[in-house]
């Protein structure tokens, strides 16, 4: 798990991710489940960074791609996420509460 770290050992910025399999497509893949930086930080270079230690990790697992989804109204995210060459796929994603 990734992080960005200040001078004085506050965290500015994490990345968690997890192995899993794609049943789809047949193969593993890395999830990245949240990307995170604290406002301040954001446009300063973090973010990238982070991305980058999230591929170097998929890389060490041996795995060619890293996946991850962000809700359709975080237009910062996708801007970033599309300057970094990342391509957007079209998905529903569903819940189903377990009572009643």
């Amino acid at each position: 798990m990734p992080g960005a770290e200040q001078p004085d050992g506050g965290i500015v910025g994490y990345a968690t991710c997890a192995p899993e399999i794609s049943t789809w497509q047949g193969r593993e893949y890395l999830h990245m489940d949240c990307l995170f930086l604290t406002a301040d930080s954001r446009s300063s270079g973090l973010g990238g960074h982070l991305m980058n230690a999230v591929k170097a990790e998929a890389r060490a697992l041996g795995l060619t791609e890293v996946q991850w989804q962000t809700p359709t109204w975080n237009l910062g995210a996708a801007r970033f996420y599309d300057r970094l060459g990342a391509h957007a796929h079209e998905k529903l994603r569903y819940s189903l509460p377990t009572s009643g």
